[in-house]
This record gives structure tokens, sequence and C-alpha cells, in this order.
């Protein structure tokens, strides 16, 4: 069994900027000569960015780019909002993160929503909020600093429209805040919350319907580049993680069997 505070101390490790410098280089001697060692270690920030927070993707794989527009399109290609049937849609998720692990206070909730501007367009919103729990920090001779509760939140907004009666195409920006520490001071480095500002550029088609097998059928293609932006600082020396930028593109085959699969 891990150790709560272990994992999540290693966790928070793996996050926190100061916690590994961007490069090290170190000299070693194999055989009377010297070797010169440059490494560049590239960190990333805010992971829970990546975390899906719906049912129905991750029941299929975290799949959800090429899937029927839903009202967590948002999330995984914001085009796809264009082609929603319903005019309104506001799901809530809350999701356990990691509980089989024995760790009960670290979870994401996701809140979002979108409407119909008209039958080609689309607007969503939607607040990303993911806790890590209660964390104990301690000095190197293991004495207790204090407690804090490190947090994560991305507050979204999205656009999208159909340029033909097959494709759309959406933009998602997105603010975000990250504070790790709580502005705890290690050694003579001062650390601070991370904020950083993102966009999502993606793209949905689908073709008109046709017979397959003797029901009616679609398939779809999307594409979806999030998380385009500027770095994160957590630190008062300004040393910088790259944002997770990530690209997802799928196909997808839709089966009308019946009015209710």
């Amino acid at each position: 069994m891990i150790s709560k505070t272990i994992f999540k101390g290693t966790f928070l490790a793996a996050l926190a900027l100061f916690s590994a410098s961007k490069s090290n280089s170190q000299s070693t001697n194999k055989g009377g000569t010297d070797f010169d060692i440059q490494l560049n270690t590239i960190t990333t920030a805010v992971p829970f960015l990546l975390i899906a927070p719906d049912s129905r993707a991750t029941g299929m794989g975290d799949i959800g780019v090429a899937t029927t527009p839903d009202a967590n399109s948002a999330h995984w290609n914001p085009a796809k909002l264009a082609f929603a049937e319903d005019a309104v849609g506001d799901p809530f998720s809350y999701s356990p993160w990691l509980r089989r692990l024995g760790i009960n206070d670290i979870n994401l909730v996701y809140l979002t929503g979108y409407k119909k501007l008209d039958d080609r367009s689309a607007i969503a919103g939607g607040l990303r909020y993911f806790s890590l729990g209660s964390i104990t920090f301690t000095d190197n001779t293991g004495a207790t600093i204090r407690e804090f509760s490190p947090n994560e939140f991305s507050l979204d907004g999205a656009y999208s429209v159909k340029l033909s009666n097959n494709f759309s195409g959406g933009l998602g920006a997105r603010y975000i805040y990250s504070n790790l520490t709580g502005g705890l001071t290690v050694g003579s480095v001062n650390t601070k919350p991370g904020q950083s500002f993102a966009i999502d550029i993606a793209g949905y088609y689908v073709s008109d319907e046709f017979d397959l097998g003797g029901n009616d059928a679609t398939v779809a293609v999307g594409v979806n580049v999030s998380n385009i932006g500027a770095y994160m600082v957590y630190t008062s020396n300004y040393e910088r993680d790259f944002l997770l930028a990530n690209l997802i593109l799928g196909s997808a085959l839709n089966l009308d069997i019946d009015e209710y699969n």
C-alpha cells in the first residue's frame, strides 16, 4: 500500500517548480576521460487539464473529439457544440481521483454549460476545480512547516460556428490558476501561485446520413489542439514550466440502431 503522505508529497514535487531545476550539468570520468553531461529537463504544469471530466468519454477510453455532440463537448472539442441538438446543456460532474490507492481527498469538480445562439452557432463556459487535499510541508530535518491544501482551477469559454452544413470550427479560451505551495519560501526562493492563459483551436466534420445495413449512419472526424498558451511561473526567480499543450485527432462511425441506441 502506498503511503498517502508519501504519494501526495511526490506528486507535489513533480508539479512544483522549486522542487526541480530546469537544467543540470555534471562531469564524470571514465577511463581517465572527462565527459560533460548536460541535462535539460522539460517540466510541465497543470496536468489536471487533461483529466477526463465526464463518464461518457471516460467509459469509452477517454475519447470524445469525434463522438456525437453532448453537453461536455467543450472539453473534448468545442467545435462540436454547433451541431448539438438541444438548445442548452449544463452538466455537473464530481470525480474522486486515485481512490484505489487509498487517497480520499483528491478530486476534480467540473461545471460547464452551453447555449445555442441559433442553428449554426453556440457558446459555452465552464469551471474546472482540482483539489489535492491536505499536504504537510516539512523542512530537510523532517520538522513540520505548515499544513496546506493545494488547489488548481480553470475558467473556460468557447465559441463554435458551422462553416458549412457538414463542418464547424471552434475556439476556446482558458484562464488557469495553480496554487501548489501557498507562498512557501524554500531557501532563498519565494514561491507563488502560477497563472496563465491558453486557447484551444478545434474542427469537426460530420457526413450526411447514409444507409448502412438498413440503419442510418454518419462518419465524423474531429481535431482539437488545446492549452496553447504562456508558461506557468511558480517562483520569484521566474523559472518557467510549459503548459500541457495537447493534440487530439480522431474519427467515428455513428450507427442509429433505434431511438434508444
